[in-house]
């Protein structure tokens, strides 16, 4: 059998009890290999894997440790550990400043675009019933980042996503989407989503107090936020409000 040396592999649920669960749309276990407990995930493709693998390894003080790859399965250290606390906002900021901070000189190509891979195809699926349908796609053209240097982003780094393990690392558990991209504000607001409005506002200052950002990447990002939360209100079965994004 394919799987003759995974045992106990069960699908890991999320909120809408999906099989295909992830956010990339694919498929995570929980398991057993050679009597550890492991993580098995799809990431985008085999070029992807190999990325997550490459960042994961640089930094052992955020990644769990990556133990296998086959194709495009990853196959990662099950994490014992306990949530963070509702308040730790600080700390949910400081491992994504050190995300974005990562050296990109000895990564591979991810193989995964946030926008392109991921973003735009959901928005686009939700617009294309839209009559303004070519109106929207000329919107979207304008959005270019072409002047941006490239760095490490993780769009899914909300506080469910950190677990603080026994060894005292607290680290990310959910790294379907880590890759290269042009918007780590886009980063922020992802992170921020779940927070109460105060503590978004506090994370928020403390982030624009070492960071700028000029008019232009500030209105990308307002642009690729919409994008972001009316492909998700789509796929949600929120169709009304898609509609008003």
């Amino acid at each position: 059998m394919i799987f003759s040396d995974l045992q106990d592999l069960h699908l890991i649920g999320n909120s809408r009890g999906q099989l295909i669960n992830n956010k990339a749309g694919r498929a995570v276990f929980r398991g057993s290999y050679h009597g550890a407990q492991i993580k098995l995930y799809e990431a985008f493709s085999p070029e992807h894997a190999r990325f997550i693998a490459a960042l994961s390894s640089a930094m052992p003080e955020v990644f769990p440790a990556i133990i296998e790859l086959r194709g495009a399965w990853v196959m990662a250290e099950w994490v014992v550990g306990e949530p963070l606390p509702a308040k730790a906002y600080a700390e949910q900021l400081d491992i994504l400043q050190r995300i974005h901070s990562q050296s990109v000189d000895n990564l591979p190509i991810p193989g995964f675009c946030y926008w392109q891979d991921f973003l735009l195809p959901r928005f686009k699926r939700a617009a294309s019933l839209s009559i303004r349908y070519e109106q929207i796609l000329q919107v979207l053209e304008t959005l270019d980042l072409s002047f941006v240097k490239q760095q490490v982003i993780h769009p899914d780094l909300s506080p469910a996503n950190l677990l603080q393990a026994t060894d005292g690392r607290i680290l990310s558990i959910d790294n379907e989407l880590v890759c290269l991209g042009y918007l780590p504000q886009l980063d922020l607001c992802n992170a921020m989503r779940p927070l109460v409005q105060s503590h978004r506002d506090l994370m928020a200052a403390s982030w624009f107090s070492s960071h700028t950002a000029d008019l232009q990447t500030l209105e990308h990002t307002a642009l690729a936020w919409l994008v972001r939360e009316a492909g998700a209100a789509f796929v949600a079965g929120k169709l009304q409000y898609c509609q008003t994004l």
